[in-house]
């Protein structure tokens, strides 16, 4: 079976950013992101994957 894992986990920072675009005569946004933008990979705990960065490009029409 499994047990308990007691150790330590280290320490991590991520970089999140996000960019809007408005296009007014077409009522839309674009958006450009990102989390973990550095790319830095990292673990939250004992036996969980490592996490790297997500990117994402959004058009949403007809919202303005």
């Amino acid at each position: 079976g499994a047990g308990f894992v007691d150790g330590n986990v280290k320490a991590y920072t991520t970089l999140d950013a996000q960019v809007n675009y408005k296009l007014p005569k077409i009522k839309s946004l674009i958006k450009i992101g990102g989390t973990n933008i550095t790319n830095n990979f990292y673990q939250t705990g004992f036996g969980n994957p490592y996490i790297g960065g997500m990117y994402y490009v959004s058009f949403a029409y007809n919202i303005l």
